[in-house]
C-alpha cells in the first residue's frame, strides 16, 4: 500500500487509487496494510496495465481485460506540482480492442478431429468459449479454451483444471456437465461442455426486474437441488450469482435451472489447497458472505448466503446491498440490515413465507442460517403451496 500526499492510498494489487484509511481494496478485496506505505512515488513510476474499455487495471504480464477482453494498455504516472500541493496525473496509452488471436481464433476448424468450431458465444480474459458442433454424435456442445497468454500463470492453470475436475464429478440436472477435457499444441487446454440454449438468470432480472413468485420458486428450487449435490460432495462454490446461473429453454418445462463455473469452488473438507494468497477476496462483491469476507472457515452455508442474495434480487429487481463503491457493498455485507422487500414490492412482506426464508438466509452469523440447500428447498416449495392455496381462496 502506498499513500501520497492528498491521503490517497493505492492498491499494491491492481493499482487502484482508493480513499486514506481504506481496510481493503473494494474492487479485488486485496486486505490493506496500514503500516506499508511512503508518501512519494517516483515520476513515471510504472503501474499494472490499464484497460481503456472499463478502466480497471491489471499486472504487468496481463495482456488482455478478464472482464470485456479489450487489450490492456500502459499505465504510467508522473507527478505535478500546483502550488504547495502535489497530486499524480494517471496516464493511459490508448489502445484499441483486438482481434481473436491466431491461437485462439478457432472459428471453421476442427478440434481433435471431431468438434466442428461454428461459432464465439464470449470472449474474456481467462477464455475464449465456443459454440461447436461434436461430428460423430451430431450435437452441439460448447468449448472453452484458455487464453494463450494466461499459459504461464499457474494459478490460472489449477483454476481451469480444477473447474472441469469438480464440474466432472458432480453429475445432477441442474449442473452443467462436462463432456471432454484436452489440449489445443500440446498446452492450450480446453474444455468441452454441453450447450444450453437460454440466457442467464442475470439477463432476465436485467430485462425483466422482479419476477413473479412463481418463477422465483420455480427457479430457487431448481438451484437448492444442484447446491445439494455440490454440497454432499463436500464442493462449495463460493462464486453464485445470477451470472452463473443458466436457464435452458426446455419445450417440455421452462426456465431449468443449470449451474455454471465451478473455477473457484472450494472442498469443505479441506484437501485442496486455496487458489488466492491471505487476505485475497474470492467473490463477487454483491453476493459474497460475511465469512468470506473475514477469512473464516467456509461451508455449504456460505453458498446459501449467496442464495439469499439471489432470492432477494429475483423478489425485489435488485440486490439488497448497494453503493458508490465496492468497498462500500462488502462493508454492508458486514454491518447493515437487510432492506425490506416491501420497499420494492407489496405482495411480499418481511413476515410472509418469502419473506421469512430471505431473512434467514442472509442471517450475517452462519449458525442462524439454514444448515442445507435442502432445507431451504422444502421451505419454498411449502411457500409456492401457501401461495397458490391463498390465490385460490
Amino acid at each position: 500500500m502506498v499513500q501520497d500526499a492528498t491521503r490517497m492510498t493505492i492498491c499494491t494489487e491492481c493499482g487502484r487509487k482508493l480513499p486514506a484509511g481504506a481496510k481493503f481494496c473494494g474492487y479485488d478485496g486485496t486486505r490493506l496494510n496500514p503500516n506499508i506505505g511512503t508518501t512519494d512515488l517516483p515520476g513515471g513510476s510504472q503501474l499494472p496495465k490499464y484497460c481503456p474499455a472499463c478502466k480497471k487495471t491489471y499486472p504487468l504480464q496481463a495482456m488482455f481485460c478478464p472482464v470485456d477482453a479489450a487489450r490492456l494498455a500502459t499505465v504510467t504516472m508522473t507527478s505535478t506540482n500546483s502550488g504547495d500541493s502535489r497530486h499524480w496525473e494517471e496516464v493511459a496509452i490508448a489502445a484499441n480492442r483486438p482481434d481473436l488471436s491466431l491461437q485462439t481464433n478457432l472459428v471453421g476448424k476442427t478440434i481433435d478431429y471431431k468438434y466442428q468450431v461454428e461459432s464465439v458465444l464470449g470472449e474474456g480474459g481467462m477464455a475464449v468459449v465456443y459454440k461447436c458442433f461434436h461430428k460423430q454424435m451430431e450435437r452441439p456442445v460448447v468449448i472453452k479454451v484458455m487464453q494463450g497468454w494466461l499459459l504461464s500463470s499457474k494459478n490460472s492453470l489449477e483454476r481451469f483444471e480444477r473447474e472441469y475436475k469438480i464440474t466432472a464429478k458432480l453429475n445432477h440436472p441442474n449442473i452443467v456437465s462436462i463432456y471432454d477435457v484436452g489440449f489445443l499444441n500440446g498446452n492450450e487446454p480446453y474444455i468441452v461442455m454441453e450447450y444450453i440454449k437460454g440466457e442467464a438468470l442475470a439477463d432476465r432480472i436485467a430485462r425483466s426486474g422482479d419476477l413473479p413468485l412463481a418463477t422465483v420458486a420455480n427457479i430457487a428450487v431448481q438451484i437448492c437441488r444442484g447446491l445439494q449435490e455440490a454440497h454432499s460432495q463436500n464442493v462449495i462454490h463460493r462464486d453464485l450469482k445470477p451470472d452463473n446461473i443458466l436457464l435452458q429453454e426446455k419445450s417440455d418445462r421452462p426456465d431449468w435451472v443449470k449451474i455454471v463455473d465451478f473455477g473457484i469452488s472450494h472442498f469443505a473438507a479441506g484437501e485442496a489447497k486455496r487458489l488466492t494468497k491471505t487476505g485475497r477476496m474470492v467473490g463477487t462483491p454483491e453476493y459474497i458472505s460475511p465469512e468470506q469476507l473475514r477469512d473464516q472457515p467456509i461451508d455449504a452455508r456460505t453458498d446459501l448466503y449467496s442464495l439469499g442474495i439471489i432470492l432477494y434480487e429475483m423478489i425485489a429487481g435488485t440486490v439488497p446491498f448497494t453503493a458508490e463503491t465496492a468497498e462500500a457493498v462488502l462493508m454492508k455485507h458486514l454491518l447493515s440490515d437487510v432492506p425490506s422487500l416491501t420497499e420494492h414490492r407489496d405482495d411480499v412482506t418481511d413476515d410472509s413465507p418469502f419473506g421469512l426464508i430471505v431473512h434467514k438466509l442472509l442471517q450475517k452469523n452462519p449458525d442462524e442460517r439454514y444448515d442445507s440447500a435442502t432445507e431451504v428447498r422444502l421451505d419454498i416449495e411449502n411457500a409456492l403451496n401457501q401461495l397458490m392455496l391463498n390465490r385460490g381462496a
